[in-house]
C-alpha cells in the first residue's frame, strides 16, 4: 500500500492516463512522489504527500518537496498544464513535529545559557537558533518555488480528510485553487504555542480570503470548517463527503489492529480520492472563465474586527487564566469554553503589527511573506515558546507570563 497516491496509479479515475513516476521520495512509512498523468488531453502532475498517522511536515519531507519541485523547473515546466498538491484523507493533519522541535529548543537554551556565561558575542548566540531559522527558510523558499511554478502552469490542492494544521495548511494555500472533502476545516495554532504561520499561511490566506478574514484565522488560531473556508474565498470548492472516517479498534491484539487500521485508512483513502480528485482534475483542465472564485464583497466575513479584537484581548491576559496554568484542558472544559484557549503575547504582538503595517490598500503579498517569516524567526527566541510547545503536547492550560531564563 502506497497510500493515497494509489487512486491515480489504480487505473480507476476515468479519462487518467498515468505516464508513471518522474520524482520518488520514501523514508519510513513516510514518502513523496510526483507522477506524470495525462487527463483530457492535458499533461501535468500530481505530487503526493504521505506521512501517516498526522502527516507532520518534518525536514526530510520538506527537503522532499524541494526535490520534486526543483525536478518539475528542470523538466516539465514547459510540458505540463496543470500541478495537483494531494495527501492523505486521513482525521488530521499536523503542521510541524513538536517533540522534535521541543528537543532541539531545550539544547539551543541550555547552549545559550552557557555562552552568555562566558559572554560570548551575540552573533555566536543568535546563531544558535540556525536550526529553526533554516527550517522557516525552506518553508517560505517552497512557497516561492509554487508561485514560481503556478506562472507557468495551474496549480491545485485537493484537502481531503480533516483538520489541517499549521504547515499542512500552509503548502495547500500555496497553491491557485483548492477543493476541500466538507469534512475538512484549517487551523492556525501557531498563536496558541508561540509562534505564527511562517511558510506565508497567512499571506496567502490575506490574498485569498482578504484583510478580516486572514486577520481572524492568525490571531485567534480557530478552526475555520470547509463551509466557511469556501464562503470566504479560500476553498474554491467543496465536495461533500458523507463517509465517517475510519476508527481504530482496541482489541486484546494491538498489532491485529494496528494493521486492521492502516487497512482501513487505505481503504478510506482510495474510497475518498475517487470522490474528490476527478473534481481536482476538472478544476485542474477547464477555462479559466470557469473557475469558481469569490473575491472582494461575495467573500463571508468570519469576524468583524471589533469581535477579533474583544476575542484576542481576553485570551492574550495571561492573568485571565490565573488557577488554571497547567491544569489538564480536559479537567477545565467550562472554563476554556468560556475563555477560549490562551493566546500567546509574543504572537499577538508580531501579527498586530504585520496587519497595521499592510492595511488592505498597501498589501503585497511577497513582501508580506518576508515580513511573516522575519517576524516567526524572531519568536523561536522568546522564552515563552518552550512554555508553549510543553502546553500544547501535554494538552495542559499554557502559561504565558514573562519568563526569565
Amino acid at each position: 500500500m502506497s497510500g493515497p497516491i494509489d487512486i491515480f496509479r489504480s487505473g480507476k479515475l476515468k479519462g487518467v492516463k498515468n505516464q508513471g513516476p518522474v520524482y520518488a521520495w520514501e523514508e519510513g512509512r513516510a514518502s513523496l512522489f510526483l507522477d506524470e498523468i495525462s487527463f483530457g488531453g492535458a499533461l501535468g502532475g500530481i505530487l503526493c504527500y504521505y506521512n501517516p498517522p498526522v502527516h507532520q511536515v518534518g525536514n526530510p519531507g520538506l527537503d522532499a518537496y524541494h526535490a520534486a519541485l526543483d525536478e518539475i523547473f528542470e523538466n516539465k515546466l514547459n510540458e505540463w498544464s496543470f500541478l495537483i498538491f494531494y495527501g492523505g484523507c486521513d482525521p488530521v493533519h499536523a503542521g510541524g513535529d513538536l517533540k522534535e522541535s521541543l528537543n532541539r529548543l531545550t539544547e539551543t537554551i541550555e547552549k545559550r545559557k552557557e555562552l552568555e556565561k562566558e559572554g560570548r558575542p551575540q552573533e555566536e548566540i543568535e546563531a544558535l537558533y540556525a536550526w529553526g531559522d533554516k527550517r522557516i527558510e525552506k518553508g517560505v523558499g517552497l512557497y516561492k518555488k509554487v508561485r514560481q511554478v503556478s506562472q507557468h502552469m495551474r496549480t491545485l490542492a485537493i484537502c481531503g480528510g480533516g483538520t489541517r494544521f499549521g504547515g499542512s495548511a500552509e503548502i495547500t494555500l500555496m497553491t491557485d485553487v483548492l477543493i476541500g472533502d466538507s469534512r475538512s476545516g484549517m487551523c492556525f495554532s501557531e498563536a496558541q504555542i508561540g509562534l505564527i504561520p511562517g511558510w506565508a499561511g497567512v499571506g496567502r490566506s490575506y490574498t485569498k480570503a482578504g484583510y478580516l478574514n486572514a486577520k481572524f484565522m492568525a490571531s485567534t488560531s480557530r478552526e475555520v470548517k470547509a463551509g466557511d473556508l469556501k464562503a470566504c474565498g479560500i476553498y474554491n470548492t467543496v465536495v461533500e463527503v458523507a463517509q465517517p472516517f475510519p476508527r481504530k479498534e482496541r482489541t486484546d491484539d494491538p498489532q491485529r489492529d494496528k494493521q486492521r487500521y492502516a487497512e482501513a485508512l487505505q481503504a478510506h483513502n482510495d474510497e475518498i480520492g475517487a470522490l474528490l480528485a476527478p473534481v481536482a482534475l476538472e478544476l485542474a483542465t477547464c477555462p479559466k472563465h470557469q473557475m469558481p472564485v469569490l473575491t472582494g464583497k461575495d467573500r463571508r466575513v468570519l469576524a468583524t474586527e471589533r469581535e477579533i479584537e474583544e476575542e484576542v484581548t481576553r485570551r492574550v491576559d495571561p492573568m485571565n487564566y490565573e488557577g488554571l496554568w497547567g491544569r489538564p484542558l480536559r479537567e477545565v472544559k467550562e472554563e476554556i469554553k468560556k475563555l477560549g484557549r490562551p493566546l500567546a503575547p509574543q504572537s499577538i504582538k508580531e501579527l498586530k503589527h504585520l496587519f497595521e503595517t499592510y492595511p488592505e490598500d498597501r498589501f503585497d503579498e511577497a513582501k508580506f511573506v518576508e515580513d511573516e517569516k522575519q517576524a516567526d524567526s524572531r519568536l523561536y527566541r522568546d522564552p515563552r515558546f518552550k512554555l508553549g510547545i510543553i502546553a500544547t503536547l501535554e494538552q495542559k492550560v499554557a502559561d504565558f507570563r514573562e519568563v526569565q531564563e
